[in-house]
């Protein structure tokens, strides 16, 4: 099994990331958890706060959000900010 997934992160007008990632830490409306490889289908809504996306060289990147969605599907998760 793949230790990595597809994640994009979107605004309306723009992309903001797009890429493999080992793991994606997001604000969830009822707390913060952390989507890995193979997760299981899931929609939720996302509070403010900031998006820590991990990669495969061990290198993190974050992003901060007021609000969003996030969409976790056939280990390709969608971020619409």
């Amino acid at each position: 099994m793949s230790k990595q997934l597809q994640l994009t992160i979107a605004r309306v007008d723009s992309p903001v990331f797009a890429g493999s990632v080992i793991s994606v830490t997001v604000p969830g409306s009822e707390g913060e958890m952390t989507i890995l490889a193979n997760h299981a289908p899931l929609m939720t809504a996302l509070k403010g706060g900031v998006i820590t996306v991990r990669k495969e060289d061990g290198s993190s990147e974050k992003f901060s959000l007021t609000s969003g969605t996030l969409e976790v599907s056939q280990n390709q998760v969608t971020i619409l900010l």
